[in-house]
C-alpha cells in the first residue's frame, strides 16, 4: 500500500454555520494542498518513485451517502520536480465533504475522467513495457470530512493512503538437468529457459476499466472476449532463476470453462542436420489462484521449473501488494495440476 499525504495550510479563516449549513462552505479562504511521499515509498509499476510531471487526479463529493456531487470535479495535481510535491488549483472545505484521489491524471478538469469517470485500459503485451504500465498501475483512496473525520477546515491535513486496485504477476524460470536411471540410461533431456522465446496466460481478459469513483478495476468481457496474453522475446533472454519483468493485469476470476492457464515455448532444437528448422516445443500448465480469482492489490509471484516431461510449479507466493494465500504443487506437460495450500 502506498502512502500519499496531503497537507492544507493550517491558516484558514473560517465561516459560522450551524446544523442546518452543513452544506455550505466552511473556509473563506482557499486551502493551500501539497502531496508528498516518504523516500522509502515507491509507487510506480517498475517500482520507481514519482517522476517529473506525474500527475493524480482530485474530486469531491458532498453529503453524509457520497451520492451529491462535489464541487471539485477531477482537479490536477502535479510533482513538478518528481520529488514528490503536488501542486493543483486550490481546493475549499465543505461539510460534509469526501475526497477522493486516483492516479494516473487523465481527462480535463471540470469533468469527469473518461466516460463518467470510468477509465478505458487493457493489459495488452504494449502496455506491458516498463514504460507503459505506469499508466496501468492504477491507484486510489478516498477520506470523509464527516463520520471518520479524516480531516476539517479546523484541522485540513488530509492523508491519502493510495493502493494498487489492479493485480501483478511475475514469473521466475528454473532449467531442469537431464534425467537418467540407476543403470545411467538418459531419460529425457534437460531443458535450458535460455531457449524460451515466449510466454503466455490463457483465460485472462484483457480489456476493462477503472471507476475513479469507487477505485474497482474490472474486466469487459462484452467489448472483448477473454484471450491469451502472451509475451514474445528473443531466445537467450531469459535467465536461469531470473525473475522477468512483472505483469499487471485486471483483477477477475477464473474462466466459466477452464483455468487460467501457462503456455511456455522453447526454441530448443534449432535445427538439423540439413538446416531446416525443427518445430517449436510448447509446454502447459494450470495456474492455481486462491477462490478461483485473480484479486486486486496482489503480486503473485510464480516459480515454474521447465523440463522434460512437464513444467513443476513451485511455491505461489504473495509479496509487496496485499497478502493471500501460497501455493504449490506440480504440473504436467498435459496441464493436470496437484496443489497443497500452504
Amino acid at each position: 500500500m502506498k502512502k500519499i499525504v496531503l497537507l492544507a495550510a493550517a491558516a484558514l479563516a473560517l465561516a459560522s454555520c450551524d446544523n442546518n449549513e452543513d452544506n455550505q462552505l466552511t473556509s473563506t479562504e482557499a486551502a493551500k494542498i501539497t502531496a508528498t511521499i516518504g523516500n522509502s515509498v515507491v509507487t510506480r509499476a517498475a517500482d520507481t518513485e514519482w517522476a517529473p510531471g506525474d500527475q493524480i487526479g482530485i474530486s469531491s463529493t458532498i453529503g453524509v451517502d457520497e451520492t451529491v456531487p462535489g464541487p471539485f470535479i477531477n482537479y490536477k495535481y502535479t510533482t513538478v520536480n518528481g520529488d514528490g510535491e503536488f501542486k493543483g488549483n486550490p481546493l475549499f472545505f465543505y461539510k460534509p465533504m469526501t475526497l477522493v484521489a486516483y492516479y494516473p491524471y487523465a481527462g480535463v478538469e471540470g469533468t469527469a475522467p473518461g466516460t463518467n469517470g470510468f477509465i478505458e485500459a487493457n493489459t495488452k503485451p504494449d502496455n506491458q513495457l516498463a514504460d507503459n504500465q505506469v499508466w496501468i498501475d492504477f491507484l486510489w483512496d478516498s477520506k470523509t470530512g464527516i463520520g471518520r473525520k479524516d480531516f476539517s477546515a479546523s484541522d485540513p491535513n488530509v492523508a491519502f493512503h493510495f493502493s494498487h486496485k489492479m493485480s501483478k504477476l511475475t514469473f521466475t524460470f528454473r532449467k531442469s538437468d537431464a534425467t537418467y536411471d540407476r543403470n545411467n540410461v538418459l531419460i529425457a533431456k534437460g531443458v535450458d529457459v535460455s531457449d524460451m522465446i515466449s510466454y503466455g496466460i490463457e483465460g485472462l481478459g484483457l480489456v476493462g476499466t477503472f471507476d475513479t469513483a469507487t477505485g474497482v478495476c474490472a474486466i469487459d468481457e462484452e467489448k472483448e472476449p477473454r484471450s491469451t496474453l502472451t509475451i514474445s522475446f528473443e531466445k537467450g533472454t531469459v535467465e536461469n532463476e531470473k525473475a522477468m519483468p512483472s505483469l499487471i493485469v485486471f483483477p477477475q476470476k477464473q474462466p466459466d470453462k477452464g483455468n487460467f492457464m501457462l503456455h511456455i515455448t522453447t526454441d530448443e532444437l534449432g535445427t538439423d542436420e540439413a538446416g531446416n528448422r525443427l518445430p517449436e516445443q510448447k509446454y502447459n500448465c494450470a495456474l492455481p489462484f486462491s477462490d478461483n480469482e485473480i484479486k486486486p492489490g496482489c503480486h503473485y509471484k510464480f516459480t515454474i521449473q521447465v523440463t522434460k516431461v512437464g513444467l513443476i510449479l513451485g511455491d505461489m507466493s504473495i509479496d509487496e501488494w496485499e497478502p493471500a494465500r501460497e501455493w504449490s504443487g506440480t504440473a504436467t506437460i498435459d496441464g493436470d495440476i496437484f496443489l497443497t495450500e500452504k
